[in-house]
């Protein structure tokens, strides 16, 4: 296990490009798929996960085809991936650190293999989106941002709008969350296909223990589930976090090793629901 650690890091060693302030970075790496690289948030701990034996769990399972269809592949510039989730026909909900860096993204809605053409499939080029205003690159703070498509997308099997956790939201703690994605895998390639991982909401003081960097506005997942490791990986940046069907979390930061055992990050919707509402008239 250890030499497979070392593999793993050694290959994001030569494979990310981290350039951000301190110790985070947007990580670019060559994927198999298409010319799309890995986006990523990295924060660097503060102190590292147990090791624990068992499965090494990333990306998760392989979900069933179009059995989350809120979920939107969002493609910046032609060459990076990120996650986002449909809140409206005409608005997609994001992480800032995806779209800042973006001159335009392709929205790819009702995909299953997010690097192939599919019957379900709906793809929409967007150049206009709005960042939070005080989106912190060092801090990873207010890492929320609105894609505002061209025309209305229309509903259909495939593709469905995902409901947003209220204001009055409880901290969820203790729940277990459903993450989705095409993020990075234990094979270090971006997944073609969608997978699905179920993770546990952690308090935001267990949280800092790990990051410190973490605010009242972040929202935490435990690295650590029954069948071992468990997290979200590059490219699932933006991506949606959801407690019984309801978006909870907007993916945005996590460890360098997302095989670790450290939490994942999220944008907590609750509190960002004003802004949403305000921005994105959802």
């Amino acid at each position: 296990m250890e030499a497979f650690r070392k593999s793993f890091n050694s290959f994001f060693a030569m494979k990310c490009t981290v350039y951000l302030l301190a110790f985070l970075g947007f990580c670019l790496a060559q994927s198999s798929s298409e010319v799309l690289e890995p986006l990523c948030a990295v924060v660097e701990p503060i102190r590292k996960a147990v090791d624990l034996p068992g499965p090494r769990i990333i990306g998760g399972y392989e979900v069933e085809p179009n059995s989350v269809p809120y979920q939107v592949a969002v493609v910046m510039n032609g060459n990076n991936l990120c996650g986002g989730s449909l809140i409206s026909t005409t608005r997609v909900l994001t992480a800032a650190h995806c779209t800042l860096i973006a001159a335009f993204v392709e929205l790819r809605f009702g995909a299953h293999y997010h690097n192939q053409n599919e019957p379900t499939q709906v793809r929409l080029t967007s150049t206009s989106f709005i960042n939070h205003e005080r989106y912190d690159a060092a801090t990873v703070e207010n890492d929320i941002s609105v894609i505002l498509l061209p025309s209305p997308v229309a509903i259909t099997a495939a593709i469905q709008v995902v409901p947003l956790a209220p204001s009055t939201a409880p901290d969820f703690q203790g729940r277990l969350a459903f993450l989705t994605g095409w993020g990075v895998t234990e094979s270090f390639q971006l997944s073609p296909v969608l997978n699905g991982v179920n993770l546990t909401i952690i308090s935001n003081n267990e949280c800092r223990s790990f990051f410190s960097i973490v605010r009242d506005s972040t929202l935490c997942t435990s690295g650590i589930g029954p069948q071992g490791i468990v997290s979200a990986c590059n490219s699932d940046s933006g991506g949606p976090l959801v407690v019984d069907g309801v978006q909870v979390g907007v993916v945005s930061f996590g460890a360098g090793d997302c095989q670790g055992g450290s939490p994942t990050g999220f944008a907590r919707v609750s509190a960002f629901r004003e802004w949403i509402r305000t921005n994105a008239e959802v």
